[in-house]
């Protein structure tokens, strides 16, 4: 982005209104969600949220054009956690950056066919993992032992970083459209096309957890157990295991997205990257 655009963008975003009135709040309205803020529309195709809880930061992965490009205009963004931007262009020259982790002190980022490993006090891309034959890197989670697990969407595999290198986990045709993927007391969970999926790290077994219609973008968990997923086109979820999903709010008809989701475990507020609308929505989740 040329820096006269930054600095508009930038100024632009200072003067969010935090308001649960707004356009978005009011198609979304029901008895199971309040919209506690929304950003004006001042992203580049924002992908995924990751809030950091050590430094009180939300990160905001910005495509800034097309998904599969690898033309370097990719970015994250850095917010307040009440929806305040302090950097439009926190790091830069990415190519359409998706899903998050955190391990360490650096920030791990889906890359297309890479994943970025950015020091996060530094701002700075320190490395890029390469794996072969990958094509749509989408989401990203922390596992066992510091391990760090990335779906491909594209072809249906799963790869990990383990000491410092990647490597395919499940190669491709495994999985029909993996993308949203967490981890919770020894287990992945991962999304695929109508279903959750929990694999044991240790011998790679599966079981099905949730089947439904529809897709899996981002996937969380909250503190009661139950799965939290977004379907792209606006749609947002929550099922127990072996449960019927429930709708928490759809803004699909506003043609407003939903994407890689993150949820804020500990205040039970959900963030929503809203892709082509080009903001992110926080939701209190009330019952």
């Amino acid at each position: 982005m040329k820096n006269k655009t930054t600095i508009f963008l930038f100024a632009f975003a200072m003067a969010l209104i935090f308001s649960g009135s707004s356009a978005i709040g009011q198609a979304t309205a029901s008895e199971k969600v309040k919209q506690l803020w929304a950003t004006d529309p001042v992203f580049l195709v924002p992908e995924s949220v990751y809030y950091d809880e050590n430094n009180q930061v939300l990160y905001v992965a910005n495509i800034n054009g097309k998904p599969t490009d690898k033309d370097s205009n990719g970015f994250i963004s850095a917010m307040e956690p009440d929806g305040r931007i302090t950097r439009l262009e926190w790091v830069t020259g990415l190519h359409a950056p998706k899903g998050m982790a955190m391990l360490d002190g650096r920030l791990y980022v889906a890359d297309v066919d890479r994943v970025a490993e950015i020091d996060i006090e530094k701002r700075t891309v320190v490395k890029f993992y390469e794996a072969a034959e990958t094509e749509f890197l989408n989401d990203c989670i922390v596992g066992d032992e510091g391990r760090i697990y990335i779906t491909d969407m594209k072809t249906g595999a799963v790869h990990r970083i383990v000491d410092g290198e990647i490597e395919t986990w499940f190669p491709a045709g495994t999985f029909d459209n993996p993308n949203g993927i967490n981890y919770r007391n020894g287990f992945i969970y991962l999304g695929t096309k109508g279903k959750i999926i929990r694999i044991d790290p240790s011998d790679k077994s599966q079981t099905i957890i949730a089947e439904f219609d529809g897709g899996v973008d981002g996937l969380e968990i909250d503190k009661e157990g139950n799965f939290i997923f977004s379907d792209w086109s606006g749609l947002v979820r929550r099922v127990a295991p072996g449960g019927k999903p429930e709708v928490l709010f759809n803004t699909t008809d506003q043609k407003v997205n939903a994407a890689d989701i993150h949820l804020m475990t500990d205040k039970n507020i959900l963030l929503v990257p809203t892709f082509f609308d080009n903001r992110v929505v926080a939701y209190q989740i009330l019952k």
